[in-house]
């Protein structure tokens, strides 16, 4: 057995636990916003969106073995594969609405902590659907171009899903897509927790006539910051590298030379989803507690 045929068998079975764990995590993630009243709040709900978006990404990203181990015949039914399933179209598309959430999500929270008078700025439950609504077209509109111009095709001896269009058209979408889902991003999320963190921590601030109060509500400020900037920061670590490998990749014909890069960033973005529910159980009582009462009910359901 050569070093490909191992790589590729340890990238399949670490690839594949890890995208077990994140599934079952998230969607303990997810059944826990939905069912648990007290943890149904518009911040929570972002985070439920960007569970859902998680779920979706690493329910499909299996199929893309599929182009990568299969044959398929050139013709209409492998570009529809190519334009909808056993491409990465899928997951990229809930990774983008993931990243507009976390957005979304550190604007929420710099108007709530630091521009707390300017209500009209807010999002509230009754509106949040709104927001993820816009998030989810965004995502779509975003990769519509990977969907339209995918196709099942040959390049030198090498059948792959690749795009229907020349090098000096997908230049500039690349470069777009760069530009709107990793740097502005960045920008955003950077300057709002940077904001947000020198509100709570470094401003001096007017001492309140209930001191207990004040202190428990900077308390839950706090705690709810830590939680989202550590969500942010591990899909900037573990997406970031893999969206701009795949960009170098789209841009570069010479498709095999950056394999291990692009092997290396998918395993850091898995890792990334997976991460996610046990940042929420370590950082966020209320999500310990449901965890707990959750588990706690299908281990023992006579324990309630």
């Amino acid at each position: 057995m050569d070093d490909n045929a191992i790589r590729n068998i340890v990238i399949t079975v670490v690839g594949a636990l890890l995208i077990f764990f994140g599934i079952c995590g998230n969607s303990l993630v997810a059944i826990a916003i939905w069912k648990k009243n007290y943890l149904r709040s518009t911040a929570n709900y972002l985070l439920l969106n960007v569970a859902l978006a998680d779920i979706t990404s690493l329910t499909f990203l299996p199929l893309v073995l599929v182009s990568i181990y299969g044959k398929f015949q050139q013709g209409i039914t492998a570009d529809l594969l190519c334009k909808f399933l056993i491409s990465v179209h899928i997951p990229l598309t809930a990774n983008f609405a993931a990243v507009f959430t976390l957005v979304v999500l550190s604007v929420e929270k710099y108007h709530a902590i630091v521009k707390p008078m300017k209500s009209g700025f807010r999002l509230r439950e009754d509106t949040v659907k709104y927001a993820i609504i816009v998030v989810w077209t965004s995502a779509i509109a975003m990769t519509l171009p990977m969907y339209i111009f995918g196709k099942y095709a040959r390049y030198k001896t090498k059948l792959f899903c690749d795009y229907d269009a020349t090098e000096d058209a997908m230049s500039p979408y690349l470069y777009v897509l760069a530009a709107i889902v990793i740097f502005i991003p960045f920008i955003v999320i950077s300057f709002c927790y940077f904001q947000i963190v020198r509100e709570l921590y470094f401003k001096n601030k007017v001492a309140p006539q209930n001191v207990t109060t004040a202190a428990e509500d900077n308390i839950a400020k706090r705690k709810l910051v830590k939680l989202s900037l550590s969500i942010t920061l591990a899909l900037l670590v573990c997406f970031f590298p893999l969206a701009l490998s795949m960009c170098l990749r789209a841009y570069n014909k010479e498709k095999l030379k950056s394999k291990y890069i692009q092997d290396f960033g998918s395993l850091l973005y898995v890792l990334k989803v997976v991460l996610n529910p046990f940042l929420y159980a370590f950082q966020s009582t209320n999500f310990r507690q449901a965890f707990k009462e959750m588990l706690k009910s299908k281990l023992c359901p006579c324990c309630k």
